[in-house]
């Protein structure tokens, strides 16, 4: 049952089935090559079982250095040689597929349509998700698996993410549940991990808000899972899941259906909530609680993290208390000063349908006649791009950054800044339509 997943998001899913969590490797492999699509056809075909597997090896390995350099990374023999035991890895994987024609695998992949698929190119796609490639170690998520809304991801620009321990006290519990809902009546989106404690109170602290406000007005709730969606828990919170979907919320991974959500797998989710999120609260945590992890996170990633103090004779908010203490926080005085460190108060955004286009039309405000239909953000891009010219400036992700906020802040509207994660996202989805080309720095092409 072939075509319901877009091309590019399916590649993305059978390059995700190969690793076994997130993978650097593959973010620059996929980076360096013409799309997803093409990266996992050189992934096939330099199998060592495979005709001319040597020379696809080899193109592979040159996409991989050439993903590497546009990300700003340095390549080298060393890189090279962690690549090549990553991709017998990759190898040994596809083997477990239950066929090499991936195109027709978008029912398995989706458990018959169980669960949705979305990648970076779809509507749907969370931008600020591309903040985690600017990390050393880790990248984005090549692609999220989901039930429930797909709309929820992308309702608010930028989400509160509520989290805590999960043997929090019933001040931690209150904490985040009051918190959650209070940011939830403002419209914003309530992104936690689903788990038992502080996650659960944040997921129904935003259902207090749907119910009290209804679901036009309250913000949505997002619960991100360390494995495949087959396989949430804990059981004791099904009814949570529940009434996440039943209430225009949605449940997240990047792992394929049927993985196991092993220990390590749950700090690769943290990242996922925290580059979800422009605010992280931590409610209640232990010194060694995985909520300090998420913390961290949104310290790497420039989101505003506030921590609940409490009583320092507790181990409960020993890791709260910390964060304080370490400057590594902002302290959270109260419950409903919440709004203080969010952007203003909205209802939730769902994805408008863009109008059909019989021919070319013409890109509002940029002069320029094109086929695609751009988005806003693109389009301010290319505007950011021509101004970088005209000044004799190298359009550098950098220079593009401050060309875009420094004429959204003369705008009448006042606009907001945008992060650097937009920016190498719309310089990637325009370097894919062929509007520009970019290798450190972007170009358009000259029918622009």
């Amino acid at each position: 049952m072939g075509g319901q997943v877009p091309e590019d998001t399916l590649a993305r899913a059978v390059l995700t089935f190969c690793l076994d969590g997130a993978d650097a490797l593959m973010y620059a492999t996929i980076k360096g090559a013409r799309g997803a699509a093409e990266a996992l056809r050189l992934v096939i075909e330099s199998r060592p079982e495979a005709a001319d597997h040597d020379a696809a090896m080899r193109e592979l390995e040159g996409v991989f250095l050439t993903g590497l350099s546009r990300w700003g990374r340095k390549p080298g023999n060393r890189a090279l040689q962690v690549f090549r035991r990553s991709v017998a890895g990759w190898h040994a994987r596809l083997r477990c597929l239950p066929s090499l024609d991936w195109h027709g695998l978008d029912g398995w992949f989706t458990m018959d349509g169980v669960q949705w698929l979305i990648g970076p190119r779809d509507a749907a796609w969370p931008a600020q998700l591309e903040d985690l490639s600017t990390h050393k170690d880790w990248a984005a998520p090549l692609c999220l698996w989901g039930v429930g809304s797909v709309d929820a991801l992308t309702s608010c620009q930028s989400p509160v993410a509520v989290v805590g321990s999960r043997g929090v006290t019933d001040y931690g519990r209150s904490v985040a549940r009051e918190v959650a809902m209070r940011a939830a009546a403002d419209g914003h989106l309530v992104v936690s991990g689903g788990a038992m404690g502080a996650d659960a109170a944040a997921h129904w602290g935003a259902l207090d808000a749907v119910r009290q406000r209804g679901l036009d007005a309250a913000g949505r709730t997002v619960a991100v899972f360390a494995g495949g969606l087959n396989h949430i828990g804990p059981s004791s919170n099904l009814r949570l899941f529940e009434a996440i979907r039943a209430n225009g919320g949605a449940l997240v991974s990047e792992m394929c259906p049927d993985t196991i959500p092993e220990a390590r797998r749950f700090l690769l989710r943290n990242r996922i909530i925290a580059a979800l999120a422009s605010t992280v609260v931590v409610a209640q945590a232990r010194l060694r609680s995985g909520a300090l992890n998420t913390a961290g996170w949104g310290n790497d990633l420039n989101r505003v993290v506030l921590a609940a103090p409490g009583d320092i004779t507790v181990p409960h908010n020993a890791g709260c208390n910390r964060l304080i203490a370490h400057n590594e926080s902002i302290i959270l005085t109260s419950t409903t000063g919440i709004g203080e460190f969010c952007h203003a108060p909205h209802e939730p955004q769902s994805l408008r349908a863009k109008p059909a286009s019989s021919g070319p039309s013409q890109s509002a405000g940029t002069g320029e006649t094109s086929g695609p239909e751009l988005t806003d953000s693109q389009r301010n891009l290319i505007r950011a791009i021509r101004s970088c010219n005209r000044r004799r400036i190298r359009a550098t992700p950098d220079a593009l950054l401050a060309a875009i906020n420094t004429a959204a802040s003369k705008t009448a509207a006042g606009a907001g800044t945008v992060g650097i994660g937009q920016v190498m996202a719309d310089i990637g989805a325009l370097e894919t339509l062929g509007l520009l080309r970019y290798d450190g720095v972007a170009t358009l092409a000259k029918r622009q």
